[in-house]
């Protein structure tokens, strides 16, 4: 029997496909020099050229995770975990559904293994803010999600095609 594959089936099957991608990529990475967490600083960024339907696409990736975080910054001194723990959700690694193929493709392999150790991070962070309703854990995780940020920025720049 064949089966007709509707627009959101499609969609769904394109986004399993860059995940796979993805992991590919960053498990390939992990093979070699590239590691998560901070890095040393190049000596010159590396340039990710992309168009700038993508940089838009990355950038808007990046302000959610500043909504992220500044949701919280909020919500840990008034003690509102499940507030903490679902903003952390909204950059975890249901974020990355919607990176195409062909961008995934065109970034460099460490840059993906970092974003994904990102995405993870905050769904650590998540986990710890609903488990175990301590701010100092919560901030512990947070530290490490700002690391990853800040050996990003410091690593790589988004640059037209």
């Amino acid at each position: 029997m064949c089966r007709q594959t509707t627009k959101s089936g499609y969609r769904l099957q394109v986004a399993v496909a860059a995940v796979g991608l993805c992991l590919v990529l960053a498990s390939l990475a992990a093979c070699g020099k590239a590691s998560p967490g901070p890095a040393v600083q190049a000596e010159a960024p590396v340039q990710i050229r992309l168009s700038a339907k993508e940089r838009e696409h990355l950038r808007a990736g990046m302000r959610t995770y500043l909504e992220s975080v500044q949701a919280i910054v909020d919500a840990l001194p008034k003690n509102k975990m499940a507030v903490a723990s679902a903003s952390a959700r909204k950059s975890g690694m249901g974020a990355v559904n919607d990176v195409s193929v062909s961008t995934a493709t065109k970034l460099p392999p460490e840059f993906i293994l970092l974003s994904m150790d990102t995405h993870q991070k905050f769904d650590d962070l998540a986990r710890a803010a609903a488990e175990t309703g301590r701010k100092g854990v919560v901030l512990d995780h947070l530290r490490d999600i700002l690391a990853n940020c800040t050996a990003c920025h410091a690593t790589y720049r988004i640059a037209p095609e």
